[in-house]
């Protein structure tokens, strides 16, 4: 009789382990939206288009991975989306640095840093000074005389007033003493098109959303905001060569909420880690202009807090909003 209740109990919590094992071993079950908080054709949705497939790949499961835009607010409303969004995994989304950190600065939005489970950074695209290629800006002390002479009136598109390239920009003027007129536009695309018809004289966009215009002759980069020159585009100078030491751009990488089940956070941050060594992805970022760089979710933190004072500092000295 003790025998036989020994046995049941060891059969139910053999039961129980194995459903846990199940349960642990099932997600994902269903398929998973990526919400990127800008426009199609924008350096993040690129991204995590080129994405979606490997994660389906590495996933597992017959998962569908699907990429949702809802552009706004200079991402924020993408942001806020994922912040908000049920913590169960199956909604995840693109964050950008500095560009979902500015808000937290300027005010208070519905998130914080603490709002967010990392998953790792994929791309960090450094903020690049472009002109087209019938500029009469050669190079980079080109443009900065005609600045110095004509001080507020060069007209420089950006991808969203207090977004990466923007204040990232913010940094260079600060540091050469240069005033010019900021330009917004709500994305990558949008920016770049303004630059394209001549309806501003110079844009600053990452390297990688203007290199395939730069491959056609139609565009010129004075300058990329890198630590060392992109081999994608090897003959581009970056701005601590040409004397102005500045490393900034856009950082994007991939968070869920937080609150997320340890077990789907893991298996999440695997299939990222996983992606990030896989040639068949490393081939086609190359081909989609994306300079690749790999944080895991502890590095991926560590750079939110510390970009946090970064650019609270450059909020001091020059607020991008009044």
């Amino acid at each position: 009789m003790h025998h036989k209740i020994g046995s049941t109990i060891a059969l139910a919590a053999a039961s129980t382990l194995a459903s846990f094992g199940a349960a642990l071993a099932d997600y994902p079950e269903r398929d998973i939206t990526v919400i990127v908080g800008y426009s199609a054709g924008g350096g993040t949705d690129v991204m995590a288009r080129t994405m979606a497939p490997f994660l389906e790949k590495y996933l597992g499961n017959s998962v569908s991975v699907t990429v949702e835009n809802r552009p706004g607010a200079g991402g924020e409303l993408g942001f806020t989306a994922i912040a908000t969004a049920e913590p169960d995994g199956y909604t995840i989304g693109m964050l950008n640095i500095p560009s979902f950190i500015n808000p937290i600065i300027q005010r208070e939005p519905d998130y914080t840093i603490d709002s967010f489970a990392p998953i790792g950074n994929v791309v960090s695209d450094p903020t690049s000074l472009i002109v087209r290629a019938d500029s009469e800006f050669e190079t980079l002390d080109d443009f900065i005389a005609y600045v110095e002479e004509n001080p507020g009136a060069m007209p420089v598109s950006n991808s969203s007033l207090g977004g990466a390239t923007h204040t990232s920009f913010l940094r260079f003027l600060n540091m050469a003493d240069l005033e010019v007129t900021h330009v917004p536009f709500p994305g990558a695309a949008p920016n770049r098109t303004a630059l394209l018809g001549g309806h501003v004289a110079a844009s600053v966009m990452g390297i990688g959303e203007a290199a395939p215009y730069v491959r056609e002759g139609q565009l010129r980069i004075l300058g990329t905001m890198s630590a060392e020159r992109w081999d994608g585009l090897p003959d581009v100078p970056t701005f601590t060569e040409l004397g102005y030491p500045v490393v900034s751009g856009s950082d994007r990488g991939m968070a869920a909420p937080a609150g997320i089940p340890e077990d789907a956070q893991e298996t999440l941050t695997d299939a990222v880690a996983r992606m990030m060594e896989d040639p068949e992805f490393l081939e086609a970022a190359k081909d989609q202009e994306l300079p690749l760089n790999y944080m895991p979710p502890d590095d991926y933190k560590a750079h939110m807090l510390e970009t946090k004072q970064e650019m609270q500092a450059i909020w001091d000295k020059s607020p991008w909003v009044q």
